[in-house]
């Protein structure tokens, strides 16, 4: 048991850091004015300080808010053209991540005349597993017959990846060692074809031109065989830290005190708040722009879903880990009711999302958007497939925006290969996220260019 309990982590440590984290930020020199431009959630839907993570009693959660909009309404006076910029981030971002990655780049985010809010969550590497082994049962807590469970449910995970050994050898050894550009794969060719609709529809393209570059250094590992023995794992012991996430995803507007006879106005979290305060203050007079990568994007459509009357003027998914489905189901319907609203899909080039490795290929190839389409998800159809993979997105376009005037307001986004763009998945923060020019493709000059170290 030992051994497993020890290859056990050894693998969920190699299933998170091949995910959708950014790159590595530097730690905060300073934290006196932090609380103004985060709300950080833990993983019970409460609100931490930034400073020390302790929990903040909920009395003092409307107070905390309140400090938040008056500083924004204090610097807006100074600069009028300031703009609201909610930035979500995805998974594998602790609490000192999340946080100092407020302090590195809010200076120049307001700069750029973006008045930063950072909504943050715990997406931690270890504690999503830790749940899913120990305290989660069906979707709720369970903190006494979890642990007394929780040696069924390792053994369940790893009887899963063995019983997943065919289907990743199969994966490992025609799929993902097959994503080479001068192989016409069914995808590809189902690409080729959509996107002759999407540029028959009235959607607003920007597709680099730039699909050259992969080199002898991108495939001399892919003969690997260690991923053979390491994929059924991530396979089978990746789902249930998987689902602890997305469960974390719902806490940060609603926690789960909600179905347990609490009422719901005294069940939201410090983020619901922040709208439903900053809604009343303002109405619909200021301009919001919604930013949200990978995972991150889950969370957005919650809030789209929940405030379809607040009017977020730019709506940005940066390789979005939802499904085109969720577009359809969630992003379409603020469109149509929200008609000055624009929506930016972006993504890396596909096939330095079908060619991210870790440690040489020591895991089976591809960012995480790909690990969720081929065994994290279950994918019962294509609309299931994750929107921020290129290719779901221009084969999914037209059935995740049918009406030709929302069309008219979604742009496209897809960056290069090999040419100073974002290369791998949790690459987008090193960029300016949060201006037009680098929704539009920009990364090189004007606002779009990489962001200060």
């Amino acid at each position: 048991m030992k051994l497993a309990i020890k290859l056990l982590f050894s693998i969920i440590t190699v299933i998170f850091l091949s995910a959708c984290s950014s790159t590595s930020v530097v730690l905060m020199e300073k934290e006196d004015d932090v609380q103004f431009y985060q709300i950080y959630i833990d993983e019970e839907g409460r609100l931490l300080e930034p400073k020390n993570e302790k929990k903040i009693p909920r009395a003092d959660e409307k107070k905390y808010i309140r400090g938040i909009i008056a500083n924004y309404d204090k610097l807006k006076k100074q600069k009028p053209e300031l703009e609201l910029t909610i930035f979500i981030h995805g998974g594998l971002n602790s609490h000192n991540t999340a946080t100092s990655r407020v302090q590195n780049l809010k200076q120049e985010m307001l700069d750029d005349n973006k008045y930063p809010l950072f909504l943050s969550w715990n997406s931690g590497p270890f504690t999503n597993y830790i749940d899913h082994l120990l305290f989660l049962r069906n979707g709720e807590e369970s903190k006494f017959l979890g642990p007394i469970s929780s040696p069924f449910i390792l053994l369940e995970d790893l009887f899963r990846s063995v019983a997943r050994i065919p289907a990743s050898t199969y994966r490992i050894l025609f799929s993902q060692n097959a994503a080479i550009k001068s192989y016409n794969s069914k995808e590809e060719i189902e690409y080729g074809n959509a996107l002759k609709n999407v540029d028959d529809a009235s959607f607003l393209l920007h597709n680099s031109p730039n699909d050259t570059g992969f080199a002898f250094t991108d495939w001399f590992s892919v003969i690997n065989p260690t991923k053979l023995v390491s994929s059924p794992f991530i396979d089978g012991l990746g789902k249930g830290a998987w689902n602890s996430m997305l469960r974390r995803t719902d806490l940060v507007l609603i926690n789960d005190s909600s179905h347990k006879g609490v009422p719901l106005q005294n069940a939201t979290t410090a983020a619901n708040l922040f709208f439903e305060m900053f809604y009343s203050a303002y109405k619909n007079d200021e301009n919001i722009n919604l930013i949200g990568h990978s995972m991150g994007t889950v969370v957005a459509n919650n809030i789209l879903s929940q405030y379809q009357h607040i009017d977020f003027d730019n709506i940005v998914y940066l390789a979005a880990a939802c499904s085109i489905k969720d577009l359809n189901q969630v992003v379409h319907p603020y469109l149509l009711k929200n008609k000055q609203s624009t929506f930016y899909n972006v993504t890396l080039n596909p096939y330095n999302d079908m060619t991210e490795n870790l440690a040489y290929d020591f895991t089976p190839r591809g960012s995480l958007l790909m690990w969720i389409d081929q065994f994290l998800e279950d994918t019962n159809s294509f609309s299931d497939k994750t929107a921020g993979f290129w290719f779901n997105i221009i084969r999914g376009a037209v059935k995740a925006f049918p009406d030709r005037e929302v069309q008219k307001r979604v742009h496209l986004t897809q960056f290069g290969l090999r040419d100073g763009s974002p290369e791998k998945h949790g690459d987008f923060s090193e960029y300016l996220f949060w201006n037009e020019d680098f929704w539009r493709g920009d990364y090189t000059g004007g606002s779009g260019k990489k962001s200060k170290p």
